[in-house]
């Protein structure tokens, strides 16, 4: 069993059948046997355990099986694509109602920052799952030998760093899910982050990294992540940003912009929403927004990748940094 997150098409295995889940790489093209589900289509389903199928019996791994060792693929390791690849190899006689409630609340809150109504008695669960493994995989780096400092690493090193936490988060809920362990977050590992979500949402605002771009119908607000010395989650922007936009008089639009270093230099854009926004759900950014935005980029550099994501969410190319203001990426989003 072989577990990859990548970006680049020439890095899959072509001795292995391909289930790639989560996010599509670049370029690639299934062939006859692979697997494939991303819910980042146009159209796709809010979570991505909501676009693969149940199985027949057995695990739907076994039932699809070509013969060729399999390979899990994603193009960023994340709750929700641990929770695909869990799913895939869970067997029927485990995926009850209640463990299907608590995949999909992890996914939730992993996507979203929230969960529906129907799930709402799992909210809690589903938070503490997400943030349990995000933790987890921080002792990753030093179990495969990798440099401190993570600026430093090379494209294969964190190659290597994000397939193992995307193989090890896959395994823990699986082992959660058939009852040999308990679920992520339940043994309190996601107990003292939440004070680093609310440390991080005041530096936001005392670092003057949340500002907000006027349009004619309304502010958007931009989050300014770079240079940073850890990683933000996008809850600390979120829950900034009543406090930062208290003194304006527009209302905020649901689009929101955070700013980030692309790994190989320059500029990296995550094209998100803001959760529980009234207007959130008229937003699909999947519907030209993303064509505008790459046909932009690559106006400025031919060689610049695309644009991407689901409806409410996305992001610059992957493997280049893009070339965009954020004055022209707001520009663009009508």
């Amino acid at each position: 069993m072989r577990y990859l997150v990548t970006t680049k098409a020439d890095r899959l295995p072509g001795d292995h059948q391909i289930i790639m889940v989560d996010g599509t790489v670049p370029g690639w093209s299934a062939r006859p046997g692979d697997l494939h589900w991303d819910h980042h289509r146009s159209g796709g389903a809010d979570v991505q355990i909501d676009e693969i199928p149940m199985p027949e019996q057995q695990t739907l791994l076994a039932e699809r099986a070509t013969g060729q060792p399999p390979c899990f693929v994603t193009t960023m390791v994340d709750a929700d694509a641990c929770c695909a690849a869990a799913w895939v190899q869970l067997p029927r006689e485990v995926l009850t109602p209640e463990t299907i409630a608590k995949l999909r609340a992890i996914a939730w809150d992993c996507d979203h920052l929230v969960v529906p109504d129907e799930l709402q008695q799992y909210a809690a669960f589903g938070a503490k799952a997400v943030v349990a493994l995000k933790t987890a995989s921080e002792g990753i780096a030093a179990d495969l030998g990798l440099p401190h400092e993570r600026k430093a690493w090379a494209d294969e090193q964190w190659e290597a760093y994000s397939s193992e936490a995307f193989r090890r988060g896959t395994d823990w809920l699986i082992a959660a899910a058939k009852g040999e362990s308990p679920y992520p977050g339940e043994s309190g590992e996601a107990d003292n982050y939440w004070q680093q979500i609310e440390a991080d949402a005041q530096m936001l605002i005392d670092e003057g990294r949340i500002w907000f771009v006027q349009t004619d119908r309304g502010d958007i607000a931009v989050c300014d992540q770079t240079s940073t010395s850890h990683g933000i989650d996008p809850r600390s922007f979120y829950q900034a940003l009543p406090k930062a936009h208290d003194s304006f008089q527009a209302p905020l639009r649901p689009e929101a912009l955070t700013i980030r270093d692309h790994r190989t230099g320059g500029t990296q854009y995550t094209l998100g929403s803001i959760p529980l926004h009234p207007q959130v759900h008229e937003l699909d950014y999947t519907q030209g927004a993303f064509d505008r935005l790459s046909q932009a980029d690559q106006a400025k550099d031919p060689d610049s990748g695309t644009w991407g994501g689901r409806r409410t969410v996305g992001g610059s190319p992957w493997n280049t940094p893009s070339r965009l203001t954020v004055e022209e990426i707001i520009a663009l989003l009508d």
